[in-house]
């Protein structure tokens, strides 16, 4: 593991709470959602991008990096957070946190995503969940998850990775044909590309371009109601059996462990 993909799974983490918060916004029956059942599915969302990324090789496969989830309630009209426990300065972190995203959020929204890291020495906790607004109540509770990670043992400054990053959010190989040609056009030499890619990624760069898309169909799987052929169309591969061949043959990540969440919903 290094900081790249520390910062790659913070980033669709991040991303697909947002999309399940929508969901949830959107539902007819989000005032009966417990907080015991978005504990649940946002676990399920936690875990499923924590066991993508030990498949591709982005975390350690033997490592336990979920450590635990939890719910704190409040009164927004309490003076003072009173919460107590090893979790105390944790939630005022996220409490911290909202009460900053809140005041430019839409009014109607109910439900919040919410993220906090900290990092010393020896490991970066990363706290991800929701914040849920009772409606016509003042009661707000905190839905989040503790993730640790062992400190890189070398970080690797964003300006090192910041041109691979920018080429995989342009390639197309439909469109770009070989990737040897689309970095000669961009006036770049595919000798160090490759070097730079397998020190960095940890995998030659059209493969962890293939994995990058993995992450971005885990989304969908997760979040959306579409078919797989659909979510296969939907993310540029050419066909279903394209999709599949990556999933179960490549990297052993069948469809039928991932929940399908909004189907369930």
């Amino acid at each position: 593991m290094n900081t790249y993909h520390l910062d790659l799974l913070q980033k669709h983490l991040k991303k697909a709470l947002e999309r399940y918060c929508q969901l949830c916004d959107f539902s007819p029956d989000r005032q009966y959602y417990s907080n015991e059942t978005i504990l649940s599915q946002t676990k399920e969302i936690v875990q499923q991008y924590i066991r993508l990324f030990q498949t591709l090789n982005f975390l350690d496969r033997q490592t336990e990096y979920y450590h635990h989830g939890f719910i704190f309630t409040y009164q927004e009209t309490e003076e003072e957070i009173t919460a107590s426990g090893e979790y105390k300065e944790i939630i005022k972190l996220l409490l911290e946190a909202y009460q900053q995203m809140a005041e430019s959020a839409f009014k109607d929204r109910f439900f919040l995503p919410i993220h906090v890291q900290q990092i010393n020495s020896e490991e970066i906790q990363i706290i991800i969940g929701i914040v849920t607004k009772e409606q016509r109540r003042y009661t707000i509770s905190v839905v989040a998850h503790q993730t640790v990670y062992p400190s890189p043992p070398t970080s690797i400054r964003n300006d090192r990775y910041h041109y691979l990053v920018e080429l995989l959010e342009t390639y197309e190989p439909e469109e770009n044909g070989s990737l040897e040609s689309f970095v000669n056009s961009k006036g770049l030499s595919y000798v160090k590309i490759r070097k730079d890619s397998k020190a960095i990624f940890g995998s030659p760069f059209y493969h962890h371009y293939l994995k990058t898309k993995m992450i971005i169909v885990l989304e969908d799987l997760l979040l959306s109601t579409l078919s797989y052929k659909e979510i296969a169309y939907k993310n540029g591969f050419t066909g279903y059996y394209r999709l599949y061949r990556l999933f179960h043959k490549i990297y052993d990540f069948p469809f039928h462990l991932v929940p399908r969440i909004s189907l369930k919903n």
